[in-house]
């Protein structure tokens, strides 16, 4: 066909692209007819056309197909927008103050849920990142896994090109490959093609999975999530009639009872409820709340709890059906009750609506149901509970991953895309995914890494981060956070959104497909100034999800077939606090982390309590065989103090082969044992290794023992005996001006490690690994100490965060031969580092040893972080000096710059530490001692208040209000 007939192939672009987004369709039937796109069609795909006449119908699908082609040719990173260098303080731009640095509201996805944060960028370079305490999901705090995607960002490990068969490609061999595969999937409307990838509650992307349906359907999806919560749908469905997601309200609860799980930590909502809990503990109008523990494995829900009761997993139904049937909610069990049983049965019947008893994801159909029976009985539905639709679903009817297992061996997969996850690594043991897509024709995965399922496939992309697309998310309670980038491109890629927008044939344009979903929504009048607001909040306003009415299908008496008991030990699996399900893994930051309760650090261990220890006879560090449905793994075991007796709990996300420099053969792998049938409880067998596998954890000293370490009340007006001050040869100190404090409430910390990671991000805190932690030489500047008391088997548990004390009368300050630690006229402690010679008698005469030695260059390394990632408002410390807290003395500065501008005084609570700004339960406050009505004088005033080794006459400007405790006749 000659050149003059062909419509010129930027113009039939040019016109497509006039009409994309929710307009496309009709654009396309509209220029159908035309005879000149016809022809460019027929140019375009000449194998197709000389094939067979091209119908009305396939036409249009071709020309879907070439417009998201040629938008994909666009994404090898040579567009100036994709190489945009990064700001730079000598570029004016409107608007922006160099040095000043930038916030933007964002929100961040786990396990298909958004979190509202709020993304510090200095000269377009992300450094921290806060909660947005405009999102339902946060509420101002940031968890562990949030703040540390400012290091994954940086990645030196995240995939920067295409793959093909594990090699290097262009984005244009990319694009030449997909062409002729993308238009027989176009004509054949999709026949042999089989997506999978993880769950989502993106608005977006369900609405371009819809219009992917429109342009093959007739191909098959797929969801997995390795922490799926399947129990739940299950339970939901014949409960309710169908399938709901519950949002509690902990505000309002006088009693709760969980059942397994870790509300405060695994939850989609979790920040929010540990935020609720404790507010509900401040009321000072209504008595405290009662919080009981049921679980295997110690929790920190279960460690902030009243009453902790510990069963093996096949004995927590039976303890379940017990309370339902004191409830009238279901027949009694066959078995005499849990001694617990009628007195929590009364709790919760005193309490009414005002009750709430919630059961974690790894729990069975079954529980779930007499869970819901119970709080249907005491009628809680629209005081602490509300139902909603699902936050994460997807279009139409998506299958399981043993159903792609099942259709690959029918050799019914012919394409197979996997959008996003690691399902290679995750799967279950006995689905062998990775032999599976090798007999896929063709395969192509989209990921931010070159992990384990990148290098089985034959194609891989590169996903973009979340902190550098577009892209919206529904936070727990269906509330929408946009995602908007927090920097340009560091390396190529495409998201998710962008993926399925080819698809969809649509464009790459992240922002115009985000912007179509909402228009489409709002309508055009007024939406550029909605959309602007909801960009600067982070947050779509009134988007949270109407609670259901359950009244017309609420069905109590719905059960599920009881779980039959194997012999053995119970073995149940958990998402690691660490690395999560392993999408962590290379992250330093959380690989050196002291998990919560064992303060263990770079690897997992099986966690076994104290009688199952004495049984066996183990002790931590030993290695064991682990033989679960007949497979085995060898690991290492931690005798973990309140651990139930006759199972053993299997931490996620390690023994990666293909995580990165950093994450690699770290710990072990539970996947290789996990079934599918029952992916969080199974039966297995325990045998003894006769071997040792290092455990390296970061805390020795275990248990209270005695000592007036963390100090307990009966309530919050109780006085703590406090030390009287004694004459000392210590020099006194004045202060005309401010004297900085804190206090730190050990009653409202729930030990979730949040501030350990702010103070690493904010102060440049070096990654040092674990041989170096091995020997006790970690660099975190804030620690959080965990302290058993009582009887091993079920212990009570405390939580002490640990930062520098700030001593008015410093023993480290007299010692130091270099006046490198001196004393501010603010009453800091502070670090003069180019004076410090190393002689490190400043932490032999520190009590509290909450000084940091830097022994090595730990900042050229492979744990060291990205220059980009680093705080340009703190020194980065090298080798040879001592270093510790300070108080975040850079926040106190820029407060004090920004006071002196608008001349005026500092306000109370203008400075926030890093610490106190991640804390989800506002346990740390900082301010001003010298002002008698600030908030941390007021804490510091109250008769809990108390000194750590106050007998020391150190006189610590950092001090703790004791934990509530109240005994059960009054609690």
């Amino acid at each position: 066909m000659g050149e003059e007939a062909l419509l010129d192939l930027d113009t039939v672009k040019a016109r497509l692209a006039k009409e994309a987004g929710p307009r496309l369709w009709r654009s396309l039937e509209e220029l159908a007819d035309l005879p000149e796109i016809r022809r460019y069609v027929e140019a375009e795909f000449p194998d197709i056309a000389q094939a067979s006449a091209i119908d009305r119908r396939t036409l249009l699908r071709l020309m879907g197909a070439s417009f998201a082609l040629g938008g994909l040719a666009a994404c090898n990173g040579s567009g100036a927008e994709r190489n945009a260098p990064l700001l730079s303080q000598s570029r004016n731009m409107p608007g922006y103050t160099p040095g000043v640095p930038l916030t933007i509201a964002t929100s961040l996805p786990l396990d298909g849920y958004g979190r509202g944060v709020l993304v510090k960028a200095q000269e377009g370079r992300p450094i921290k990142i806060e909660g947005n305490p405009l999102h339902p999901a946060s509420l101002g705090a940031a968890d562990v896994f949030a703040q540390a995607e400012i290091l994954s960002l940086y990645d030196p490990d995240r995939s920067d090109a295409p793959l093909q068969n594990g090699s290097p490609r262009t984005w244009e061999d990319l694009t030449n490959f997909i062409r002729p595969v993308r238009n027989e999937l176009v004509v054949g409307e999709g026949r042999g093609l089989h997506i999978l990838m993880p769950p989502t509650s993106s608005p977006t992307l369900l609405r371009l999975m819809a219009q992917a349906r429109q342009l093959f359907p007739l191909a098959q999806w797929h969801v997995f999530s390795p922490v799926d919560d399947e129990g739940r749908r299950s339970a939901a469905t014949a409960t309710f009639g169908k399938h709901l997601d519950l949002v509690y309200d902990l505000t309002q609860a006088d009693v709760v009872v969980t059942v397994g799980g870790d509300l405060f930590a695994e939850e989609a909502g979790h920040l929010r409820y540990a935020a609720e809990y404790q507010a509900r503990r401040r009321m000072q109008d209504r008595a405290l709340p009662r919080l009981t523990a049921v679980e295997t494995r110690p929790s920190l829900v279960g460690a902030r709890a009243d009453e902790r009761i510990a069963l093996r997993p096949r004995d927590i139904e039976a303890f379940v059906q017990a309370l339902a049937s004191a409830l009238g909610a279901g027949p009694a069990p066959a078995d005499p009750p849990h001694p617990s049983v009628l007195k929590l049965a009364d709790d919760l019947r005193r309490a009414g609506p005002r009750g709430l008893v919630v059961a974690g994801r790894e729990q069975p159909a079954r529980i779930h149901g007499l869970v819901h029976a119970i709080n249907a009985n005491i009628g809680v539905f629209g005081t602490t509970v509300r139902a909603i639709e699902p936050v994460r679903a997807v279009a139409g009817d998506a299958r399981t991953l043993a159903d792609l297992a099942t259709a690959i061996e029918a050799d019914e997969v012919s394409r197979l895309l996997i959008l996003g996850g690691n399902p290679v690594y995750t799967a279950p043991a006995d689905i062998d995914l990775a032999a599976l897509i090798r007999r896929v024709p063709l395969s192509l995965h989209l990921g931010q890494h070159r992990d384990e399922t990148a290098m089985v496939c034959h194609w891989h992309v590169p996903e973009a981060h979340p902190l550098e697309s577009w892209g919206d998310l529904r936070a727990f309670d269906g509330t929408v956070g946009l995602r908007q980038p927090a920097t340009v491109p560091l390396k190529p890629g495409l998201s998710p959104e962008e993926f399925l927008g080819l698809m969809a044939g649509q464009n790459l344009d992240g922002q115009a497909l985000v912007q179509a979903t909402w228009r489409e929504a709002w309508g055009d009048g007024g939406f550029e100034e909605r959309w602007a607001r909801s960009l600067e909040d982070g947050v779509i306003e009134g988007s949270a999800s109407p609670a259901v009415a359950l009244t017309d299908r609420f069905d109590v008496t719905a059960e599920t077939a009881a779980p039959t008991r194997a012999a053995g030990i119970d073995v149940v699996f958990a998402p690691d606090p660490s690395v999560w399900d392993g999408s962590y893994a290379n992250n330093g930051w959380l690989q050196e982390l002291p998990k919560p309760l064992t303060k263990q650090v770079w690897g997992n261990a099986a966690l076994i309590g104290p009688e199952t220890a004495s049984v066996f006879g183990l002790s931590s560090g030993d290695a064991v065989d682990l033989n679960v449905e007949g497979r085995v793994i060898r690991a290492p075991v931690w005798v973990m103090p309140g651990h139930a007796p006759g199972s053993v709990t299997l931490t996620l996300g390690y023994g990666r082969r293909q995580a990165g420099r950093i994450g690699n053969g770290i710990g072990f792998d539970a996947y290789a044992v996990r079934p599918s049938r029952r992916p969080w409880i199974a039966s297995g067998e325990i045998r003894k290794a006769g071997e040792k596998i290092p455990v390296i954890s970061t805390q020795q000293h275990h248990s209270l023992q005695g000592r007036d370490i963390v100090r307990m009340v009966a309530s919050d007006k109780e006085a703590v005996e406090t030390a009287e001050e004694q004459p000392s040869l210590y020099p006194d100190w004045s202060y005309e001006g401010h004297a900085w404090g804190m206090a730190i409430d050990l009653d409202a910390c729930i030990g979730c490690n949040a501030c350990v990671i702010a103070c690493q991000s904010e102060n440049n805190i070096a990654v040092v690994g674990p041989e170096e932690v091995a020997r006790g030489r970690e660099m975190h500047w804030l620690r959080v100490d965990r302290y058993h008391a009582g009887d091993p088997a079920n212990p009570d548990t405390y939580f002490q965060p640990v930062p520098c004390m700030h001593c008015e009368k410093a023993p480290c300050e007299v010692v130091c031969p270099v006046n490198a630690t001196v004393h501010s006229a603010e009453g800091l402690n502070d670090m003069v580092y180019n004076r410090c010679i190393g002689t490190r008698t400043c932490s032999n005469n520190c009590p509290y040893k909450v000084r940091r030695f830097n022994f090595l260059d730990y900042q050229g390394t492979d744990y060291t972080a990205s220059p980009d990632a680093m705080n340009p408002q703190v020194t980065v410390r090298d080798r040879g000096v001592m270093e510790k807290c300070t108080y975040c003395v850079q926040r106190i500065g820029a407060a004090r710059a920004d006071a002196r501008i608008e001349d005026r005084p500092l306000r109370d609570g203008e400075i926030v530490t890093a610490c106190q700004q991640a804390c989800p339960t506002q346990a740390i406050v900082f301010g001003d001692v010298n002002d008698p009505g600030s908030a941390v004088s007021r804490l510091k005033g109250r008769p809990r208040n108390y000194a750590l080794l106050g007998t020391l006459n150190t006189r610590p400007r950092t001090t703790y209000l004791a934990r509530i405790e109240p005994s059960s006749e009054n609690g």
